[in-house]
């Protein structure tokens, strides 16, 4: 039978262990890392205890070739850690996001569980919603094992060029009768950190993984890209890209 509660102990800090502590918390933070990304995950680890919140990051081994492959582990960590915390309530989160202080305010979401729902740009007349995992709340409800089942049974049979988030969209559209989903407020939603608003409680600093150079020279590109094209929209009307459309962050960054 498995131990529902987290065991007194400190962080576990050995090669391919999990990491895990208890404070106390009427919920746990989860998340899991891949042999590349522990010293991100001891790292969060360190900022979880240092807020005094219960959390368990898992060990997982690298799957496939491709960072894709890693993200479709999701559900199947969602689904053990459900397993192992049966009553209590989940709040799932990436290791390269940080946490400012209180959380237990993202247990006010309604729903089986809560999520981000981002805005996107389709091109520069339409926008589509799409879903973002980064931090995810999972109550202990059929309905929250329902949306588990269903997105793990999506993410086995995927393809290798196919994200976790891209096969949740598909499972949320053929399988919307068997949970209720909430949004979390955006100070819980783990934004990008030059985009956070300034009362954000999780933020998200993405991390330029070694084993991914091709992520670095992309994120100098965005940034170039960004920085281009808001000189370009001031020199036209006054005002930047981001004022325009009032991206979050683009007043400080303004100044």
């Amino acid at each position: 039978m498995v131990d529902t509660k987290l065991r007194e102990d400190k962080a576990t800090k050995s090669a391919g262990s999990d990491i895990r502590q208890n404070f106390g918390t009427n919920f746990v933070v989860i998340g899991f890392f891949t042999p590349n990304y522990e010293p991100a995950a001891l790292a969060f680890s360190k900022n979880l205890a240092e807020q005094r919140i219960s959390h368990h990051l898992y060990a997982r081994s690298l799957l496939g070739d491709s960072w894709y492959s890693q993200t479709r582990q999701k559900p199947t960590v969602l689904a053990r850690a459900r397993r192992d915390y049966p009553d209590l309530p989940l709040i799932f989160m990436d290791v390269d996001c940080t946490v400012r202080g209180d959380i237990s305010g993202i247990l006010r979401s309604p729903g089986d569980l809560a999520m981000r729902i981002k805005g996107t740009a389709l091109g520069t007349t339409r926008r589509a919603l799409k879903p973002t995992t980064r931090v995810l709340l999972l109550r202990p409800t059929p309905g929250a094992a329902a949306f588990v089942a269903a997105w793990e049974a999506g993410c086995e049979h995927a393809g290798g060029g196919d994200s976790a988030e891209a096969i949740l969209i598909e499972v949320m559209g053929d399988t919307p009768e068997l949970y209720a989903i909430g949004t979390l407020p955006l100070s819980y939603a783990g934004i990008e950190l030059h985009d956070a608003p300034a009362d954000a409680v999780v933020v998200h600093d993405t991390i330029h993984d070694q084993t991914r150079p091709a992520w670095g020279l992309r994120r100098s590109a965005q940034r170039y890209f960004r920085a281009g094209r808001n000189a370009a929209y001031r020199l036209a009307t006054g005002k930047t890209y981001d004022e325009l459309y009032k991206k979050r962050g683009a007043q400080d960054r303004s100044k």
